[in-house]
């Protein structure tokens, strides 16, 4: 049977899909009582009995989601890793298994059909079950529906479903007894229901398929659905994510008094299923849980199990602010209907959250994490003093987004923590006074004193144990810098709470809170000595890293690590395996390198859209500044050639200079001896035959001048 659904990689889409493609056309009917069959003759017992022909299960073909048209943050499922755990395992790889990624088909689809009219056409004409998400579509809907009763005739033989997907949300002005409170509205009374401004071509539209289905070949049906919650991107997601990132508060818009009907998609989608396998007469359903949680209820409850506690409430205009918050979304938050629901209290599914959301909120809150692989990342880092454990414990906390514990640190603020609650500036409730803070605070302090103003180790271990049950060390996870030290102070922290016991049988370690990776630094002691030396003195001067206080700590540390007292004994026993690191240089990357690789990749939500713009401008600037270094680069070495092509030229102007000067030097030295000699013999006779030729003006002077230099030529 073939079955078509629209946008089969929305959260809808794609669960209805997978249901649908594992299910067997009528599996979920009662099977018929066979009829004994005849005793086989004599002689035929023998005779190869006929196999019964494979049972058929739906084929599902669809569209895909148009693109949204605005940036969103990436949203993807989370790895699989296996525990050993099968039930967990299962449970995890279902969970990513339901995840839908915009734009991509899922595995269990066969087809995926063209976003072109004729050819959506015949995808329609040639499926016997036609799904429609009205949310998602409402035009192509409309057109589906009545191009499909259009064409009723030419598959009159072999009726056809078209189920539309609708929302509670086309309820959300029908009046109810205004004098009685507790009132609420039947599935029956679905005539007279009135939509929220928003949805007005909603209701529009299911009146127009409810029509349609009067045709003898096209069954219709409408489910209006109450709002759908999911370990997805749903209407509730933004909850989720702030609580699960340790917000302060969680936001509750209005006064939270405003009922809000509600379903799980798995439940949902079974619905679905029922409908198609069944063909109820009714052909308008409400596909709600039997809770009656209001929105103030739900957003405690989520702060409760995932996060703070605390719950803010704003006024309404204030989610108009919230980017995480759609238009949809806001109006179905701040809807207040008190529905009940009809026909699917009588369909025989198992309902996975039939109570509704805060009654199964711890298995839809592992269902989030397990979807989107939200695990803690918990660490403990082991080394001698002065090994480098405080620097890569921070590096580890910065690279995986875990919380870096430092033990004094935890101290100084649970201290604070008191002292601001035993003020009374943060009261939990109007009950609370801070009597029992101020108490334990006398306690601390009477306890340091007779400790030699040393806290005691038992106040250490408490608040120290109290920050890796904090949810944020719940949520994300931690890495512990050095600590604990001995076999007795991880006994103690990592300790169960009476409250794990179960069956009188107690866990050998709390498994809330015990970590998944020990990384011990093996540094040899010449190693760090010289490492410390090497440190400003100004730094280490009175200091725990000072030579005497350097060389006191390392051997206070191999005395109590020895083979048989180090800790890491107590983590080996309980199969947490210790990670060695041998430290023998200053580089950083080969040691990051080896503890990533063997913790993995992040266990958090990735980049968010924010931070990938972020990300994006810095590496923007980044390769912009390295092209205007490059560039200024370039500048000063084409400055450089310039200067130095004209320093070039000018030394050989002045070598070229120097050169004619002295070949003038030289010709006017040996100009002399052939001047003396003209001077001496040629120019005194010379000059006199010029003198006489001026002064006769011969008619030849050449001739004349040469007469007068052959008749005065000496002997």
């Amino acid at each position: 049977m073939r079955c078509f659904i629209s946008n089969i990689d929305t959260p809808v889409g794609h669960n209805f899909s997978r249901l649908l493609a594992n299910t067997i056309v009528g599996s979920r009917k009662e099977p018929e009582t066979e009829e004994e069959e005849p005793a086989a003759a004599e002689g035929e017992e023998g005779e190869k009995k006929e196999e019964k022909a494979p049972k058929e299960k739906y084929h599902v073909i669809g569209t895909l989601a148009p693109l949204l048209g605005y940036p969103v943050s990436p949203s993807n499922p989370g790895m699989m890793v296996e525990t050993g755990d099968k039930k967990r395992d299962q449970a995890r790889r279902e969970a990513i298994e339901k995840f839908a990624i915009r734009g991509q088909k899922p595995a269990w689809v066969e087809d995926v059909i063209q976003n072109d009219k004729e050819v959506l056409k015949q995808a329609l004409l040639g499926s016997d079950i036609i799904i429609y998400d009205l949310y998602q579509c409402l035009d192509e809907a409309s057109w589906a529906v009545e191009t499909l009763a259009e064409l009723a005739d030419t598959y009159a033989d072999k009726p056809k479903i078209f189920i539309a997907l609708s929302s509670i949300m086309t309820w959300a002005k029908t009046k109810v007894d205004q004098d009685d409170p507790e009132a609420f509205l039947a599935e029956d009374e679905y005539r007279r229901r009135k939509p929220h401004p928003n949805y007005k071509n909603h209701i529009q539209i299911e009146k127009n398929i409810m029509k349609f289905g009067k045709k003898s070949a096209l069954k219709t049906y409408v489910i209006a659905a109450g709002l759908i919650y999911h370990a997805g991107d749903s209407i509730f997601h933004h909850m989720f994510k702030d609580a699960w990132h340790n917000e302060d508060e969680l936001i509750c818009y209005g006064d939270g008094s405003n009922v809000l009907p509600t379903i799980h998609l798995d439940d949902l989608t079974n619905i679905m299923v029922e409908v198609i396998e069944f063909q109820p007469e009714s052909k308008y359903l409400l596909a709600i849980d039997d809770s009656k949680n209001t929105l103030y209820d739900i957003t405690k409850a989520i702060s409760d199990g995932l996060g703070s506690g605390k719950v803010k409430k704003v006024a309404k205009e204030m989610a108009l602010l919230n980017k995480n918050l759609p238009q949809s979304d806001f109006d179905m938050i701040l809807v207040n209907l008190r529905l009940e629901p009809g026909h699917v209290k009588e369909m025989t599914f198992e309902w996975k959250y039939e109570a509704g959301m805060i009654e199964n909120l711890p298995a839809l809150i592992q269902e989030y994490k397990d979807a989107r692989g939200l695990s803690p990342i918990k660490i403990c880092v082991h080394g001698p003093p002065a090994s480098g454990k405080t620097f890569y414990a921070e590096k580890i906390a910065q690279f995986y987004d875990i919380h870096y514990v430092e033990v004094d640190a935890v101290v100084k603020a649970a201290i604070a923590r008191l002292e601001k609650k035993a003020s009374g500036a943060d009261p939990v409730d109007e009950d609370d006074t801070g009597e029992a803070e101020k108490e334990l605070l006398e306690e601390i302090k009477e306890a340091t004193k007779n400790n030699n103003g040393k806290l005691p180790e038992e106040f250490v271990l408490n608040f120290v144990k109290e920050k890796l049950r904090s949810m944020p060390c719940r949520n994300q996870g931690y890495i512990l810098d050095g600590f604990p030290g001995t076999i007795e102070e991880a006994a103690n922290i990592f300790k169960p709470n009476d409250d794990d016991v179960k069956d009188d049988k107690a866990p050998n370690i709390d498994e809330l809170t015990a970590p998944e990776y020990v990384f011990t630094l093996e540094v040899a002691d010449e190693f760090i000595k010289e490492r410390a030396m090497n440190l400003p003195e100004a730094s280490a001067a009175d200091t725990k890293n000072s030579e005497e206080a350097l060389l006191r700590r390392l051997e206070e540390f191999r005395v109590s690590n020895t083979d048989e007292t180090t800790v890491l004994n107590y983590f080996d026993e309980l199969e947490i395996h210790p990670f060695s690191i041998a430290i023998t240089s200053n580089e950083v990357e080969p040691v990051m390198e080896a503890i990533t690789t063997y913790i993995g990749k992040p266990h958090n939500y990735g980049p968010t859209l924010e931070q990938l713009e972020e990300k994006k401008r810095i590496a923007e600037e980044a390769r912009a500044v390295e092209m205007a270094i490059a560039e200024e680069e370039r500048k000063k070495r084409e400055k450089e050639e310039e200067e130095r092509q004209v320093k070039a030229v000018a030394e050989w102007n002045v070598r070229m200079e120097e050169i004619r000067k002295q070949e003038q030097e030289v010709l006017e030295a040996q100009s002399v001896p052939l001047r003396n000699y003209l001077m001496k013999y040629v120019m005194p006779t010379l000059t006199s035959g010029l003198i006489e030729v001026c002064k006769v003006r011969p008619e030849d002077p050449i001739d004349y001048l040469a007469e007068f230099l052959f008749k005065h030529n000496g002997p």
